[in-house]
């Protein structure tokens, strides 16, 4: 009966393990599905669970410290990136801004310009469209971004995997912190029941005492056989309540141990998690797919298309030079990205067009704005813990100078 719990945990694990290797769903499907756990981690925004960790303890406080060091050297790396791209982005709507204000000469050239080239492209459209299965949104983002199309396609497809994989590691842990509640649960019981045993343990002694003090007392029966008897029996089961309360203490300590370990391993990975979903978001925004899969078969189409309108040059120097007269007409105003705007001329002479190149533009940056805030957030939070950590002592001030010192750059 003492070693139930045990089988019970092991019987869990292996339930628990079963239940993941019968999970065969595509990355597709997976993402699918799991949008209402994107929703309520997205929501949380920083989700952080307290360490409960003995800060007394020299080796848990560096391990604790070095903890919060890498979580903020992960989101300071994310903000890096989102920093470059939210840069790209904010140029091209100042760019918008020096079209939309340019005098009215530069914006008649520009007008003609784009009024041809919009012809021009829609003529060789007709082809297109009639061969290949790509969207006119698609084909814009894959104008733009050609060059970066294979890396993104590899980022997107690792990020699907690694998803995957993020979302079975948070179900792990999840698991294992249950399992970890209700063997602490499971622990706390036994020592009660310890406890129980004890006082009637006592109340049993107390009226064996006062039964023999009348034998002796009142009889004069020879009492040294049950007193050896009784002493004997006292003995043994004081020697295992004992044992059992100091394993039962013992058990509690690691079943803790472990406890701060799995909320340690579940902060990381939901960071990742996070982080991972908003990739994914604005690579899938970008080319205006819906995964993966979609983006590399898109991309085969389009390179497939390139190919057959480079064989069809009908009209391609009239093209060339309306390109030349736009980009002369761009740059004479400033615009810096002027190449940008070969592929997306329509959008000059048509104000519904702009307006939404604008609200599109400021989508993205909303999307990259939320990642930064998101991972500010969390430096924030991490820096915050050590500050507190840091007020307490001046050894434990010591510790976290010495942390901080190992990362330049880190504040």
């Amino acid at each position: 009966m003492l070693f139930d719990w045990l089988f019970k945990r092991k019987r869990k694990k292996r339930d628990y393990e079963e239940e993941l290797e019968q999970d065969d769903r595509t990355p597709a499907e997976a993402r699918k599905e799991e949008s209402a756990e994107v929703d309520e981690i997205l929501s949380k925004k920083v989700s952080f669970e307290k360490e409960n960790v003995d800060l007394k303890n020299a080796p848990e406080r560096l391990s604790y410290l070095g903890r919060l060091r890498d979580t903020i050297l992960e989101g300071k790396k994310q903000c890096d990136d989102v920093k470059f791209e939210y840069g790209r982005v904010t140029s091209y709507l100042k760019d918008i801004q020096l079209i939309d204000n340019c005098d009215e000469d530069y914006r008649q050239i520009i007008t003609e310009a784009a009024t041809n080239i919009v012809e021009l492209n829609e003529q060789r459209n007709q082809i297109k469209k009639k061969k290949f299965r790509i969207s006119e949104s698609q084909r814009v983002a894959l104008d733009r971004f050609e060059e970066e199309t294979p890396k993104d396609i590899e980022k997107l497809l690792e990020a699907e995997d690694y998803q995957v994989k993020i979302r079975n590691d948070l179900r792990r842990l999840s698991g294992e912190k249950h399992l970890l509640e209700d063997e602490k649960a499971d622990i706390a019981k036994r020592q009660s029941t310890l406890k129980s045993i004890s006082k009637a343990l006592v109340i049993v002694l107390l009226i064996v005492g006062i039964g023999l003090g009348v034998l002796v007392g009142v009889y004069r029966v020879d009492i040294t056989v049950p007193f050896i008897a009784t002493a004997a029996f006292v003995f043994l089961i004081a020697a295992i309540i004992l044992a059992e309360a100091r394993r039962n203490r013992m058990d509690m300590a690691i079943t803790e141990r472990k406890q701060n370990k799995a909320v340690a391993l579940t902060n990381q990975v939901k960071i990742r998690y996070v982080n991972n979903v908003r990739t994914m978001d604005y690579l899938c925004a970008k080319y205006k797919v819906r995964g993966a899969t979609e983006l590399d078969f898109v991309f085969s189409q389009y390179k497939e298309a390139k190919r057959e309108w480079a064989r069809q040059r009908e009209g391609t120097i009239q093209l060339e030079e309306n390109h030349e007269i736009l980009l002369n007409a761009l740059a004479k105003i400033a615009v810096r990205d002027r190449e940008i705007w070969l592929s997306q001329a329509k959008a000059l002479i048509d104000p519904s067009e702009m307006v939404e190149v604008r609200h599109e533009l400021n989508v993205k940056r909303q999307k990259l704005r939320e990642q930064l805030d998101y991972n500010t957030s969390v430096m924030t939070e991490c820096l915050n813990e050590m500050e507190k950590i840091q007020s307490k002592k001046p050894e434990y001030a010591r510790d976290v100078e010495r942390i901080l010192a190992e990362t330049k750059g880190l504040r």
